[in-house]
Order: structure tokens, then sequence, then C-alpha cells
């Protein structure tokens, strides 16, 4: 059974908030694998850097103002987790569909 890579422009969203996003296409650099299936950059563990890799998700359910919910502010500090540890692209294991991230205010930011 073949695995499904992530590339750039894939969809995310974090269990904490209302809105997906995806992620960007240069983000900040392509790793020089690109996706025949999409003729996009390959990503890897190490594409998990907010506001660069990771972009907001609308409003968070975590982060509570006096009028309600907060704006999302991805908070991720470690690497994404259940990556191909077979294939390295740019040095560090392949995105698949089955990686996701942990941000520090409680969500878990998933491929959609």
């Amino acid at each position: 059974m073949s695995k499904e890579y992530m590339t750039a422009m894939e969809m995310i969203k974090c269990s904490c908030s209302t809105a997906q996003a995806p992620i960007p296409i240069m983000c900040p650099i392509s790793h020089g694998v690109i996706s025949c299936k999409t003729h996009l950059p390959v990503l890897n563990a190490n594409d998990h850097i907010p506001f660069v890799n990771i972009m907001t998700f609308g409003t968070c359910n975590m982060i509570q103002t006096p009028a309600g919910p907060g704006p999302c502010v991805p908070t991720v500090i470690m690497a994404w987790k259940s990556c191909d540890m077979n294939y390295f692209v740019g040095g560090a294991p392949a995105l698949t569909k089955d990686s996701f991230l942990t941000c520090t205010f409680g969500g878990t930011i998933k491929f959609e």
C-alpha cells in the first residue's frame, strides 16, 4: 500500500479552530522533491514554523477574550509527528496524510 505524501497548498486544520488553511507554496523553500501528482513541493517534518508554514485558522476556542473566542495564533514548537521515517525529503522525514502537529494551546493540527 503506497503512502499519500503531503505537498505545499494542502489544507490543514486545528481541532480548536474555526477554519482551515493551506500550507503556503513557498514554505519557505522547496526541499528539491516535487510531487508527480500535484507538481508541488513535497513537505517534510521541519515544515512547522508558525506564520511561515502554519498560518492562522480563524478563531481559537482555547483563547478566550471578553468578547468570546480569540484569534488563532498557531504556536508550534515541535516538528510534525507520524511522518514516513523511511522516506526523507530535504534531510527530514516526509509528511503523510497521517502526520500531525500539536499546538501549545492544546489543539491538534492535521491534514484535511
